[in-house]
């Protein structure tokens, strides 16, 4: 049994980078206290067999990874087949920006002016009669730029009262990691400054969980609460769309802005 414990201690201190939630527990069930005092104090670093005191007293037993309820192990395999196709359809983690829409425009007026007919430099032994080139040679890219204004506005226009119920705040990353048998998801601990609070973000296939950590990042801080492999997610990480593919981008910023400030 020592040596079992004795194991344990040592893995758990081991995926202590990249599963912290769950090696906290861990930790505090085997009696060691709290695991992120005792990586500031180093204890993690230079492990050696033999480190569990015989006779140490064990914390509070429990599940690590809490049995999600079948109800809703269904639910989310039905919207897991249901969403395949799509990269983060798993969690809303991602907001549509317009760069796609801009190329097809651009190659869309390209091959107006390509099929256009072009003007005519050839008339020059006419003086007689200047209105005839300004008839022909305006008129094409007239022609061809009056539909790129078109389909630049896809999304029906709010107000500012709309905008206004939509609280997007700047968030610190203090927790990442993967969620077992869910590809997609990552499970995120932010801070607010004024609360911390978890988010379940469909990245996973794009960002590591170590890279993320201390990240600075906006959120949807007024979101209704949902649940996802059931874990409880209350926010959501804004971020851009690249490419076809869908690739999300985490928005973030250039310059030192506080954690919990709003975004207007």
């Amino acid at each position: 049994l020592y040596t079992a414990a004795e194991s344990i201690r040592i893995i758990t201190a081991l995926i202590y980078p990249v599963m912290p939630y769950a090696a906290s527990k861990v930790w505090a069930q085997l009696g060691l206290g709290d695991i992120e005092q005792a990586a500031r104090n180093g204890e993690l670093k230079d492990l050696k067999w033999g480190g569990l005191k015989p006779g140490t007293k064990l914390g509070e037993l429990g599940p690590i990874f809490p049995r999600a309820d079948k109800e809703i192990i269904a639910r989310m395999t039905a919207l897991e087949q249901t969403n395949a196709p799509a990269p983060v359809a798993e969690a809303p983690a991602a907001i549509k920006v317009a760069p796609k829409v801009e190329a097809m425009t651009e190659s869309k007026l390209e091959a107006k002016l390509e099929a256009a007919p072009a003007p005519t430099p050839a008339k020059p032994a006419e003086p007689a009669k200047p209105a005839a080139p300004a008839t022909a040679a305006p008129a094409a890219p007239e022609a061809a730029a009056a539909p790129a204004a078109t389909p630049a506005n896809t999304s029906p226009q709010i107000t500012i009262d709309d905008f206004a119920k939509v609280e997007l705040r700047v968030a610190q990353i203090k927790v990442a990691e993967r969620i077992p048998k869910a590809d997609k998801l990552l499970r995120l601990e932010v801070d607010l400054g004024y609360e911390q609070r978890q988010i379940l973000a469909g990245i996973a296939e794009y960002y590591t969980p170590e890279s993320l950590i201390g990240r600075k990042v906006v959120i949807v801080a007024n979101l209704a609460p949902r649940k996802m492999r059931g874990l409880e997610s209350n926010g959501m990480i804004v971020a851009a769309s690249l490419g076809e593919a869908g690739k999300p981008v985490l928005a973030g910023f250039l310059e030192e802005v506080e954690i919990g400030a709003r975004l207007k």
